[in-house]
């Protein structure tokens, strides 16, 4: 049973259509695709919180690193590519940065 919790845990996230390598939760509803910029609806977001830790821990994980945060944006890199990251309440916006 414990096994079972964390490969749940991984596996409820996949990789976002546009910023290859960046994991994006499976609950998130994309509900925007521009070029360099998705949104999604996700219950989980929030702008007091910030990123809940399993998906900071993901985004670690997946092997992007925290550059910088700023309120609601965080930025993070992966082989000199950078993502940003905003949480609202019940939003998340994916963004080349």
């Amino acid at each position: 049973m414990l096994i079972g919790i964390p490969l749940i845990f991984l596996f409820s996230f996949r990789e976002s259509e546009e910023f290859k390598g960046f994991p994006v939760p499976k609950s998130a509803e994309l509900i925007e695709n521009k070029s360099k910029l998705e949104k999604y609806k996700w219950e989980s977001a929030s702008e007091e919180n910030g990123l809940p830790l399993r998906y900071q821990l993901i985004i670690k994980l997946w092997g992007w690193e925290k550059k910088e945060q700023e309120g609601a944006l965080s930025i993070y890199e992966k082989d000199g590519k950078e993502v940003g990251v905003i949480s609202l309440t019940d939003y998340l916006s994916l963004s080349s940065y």
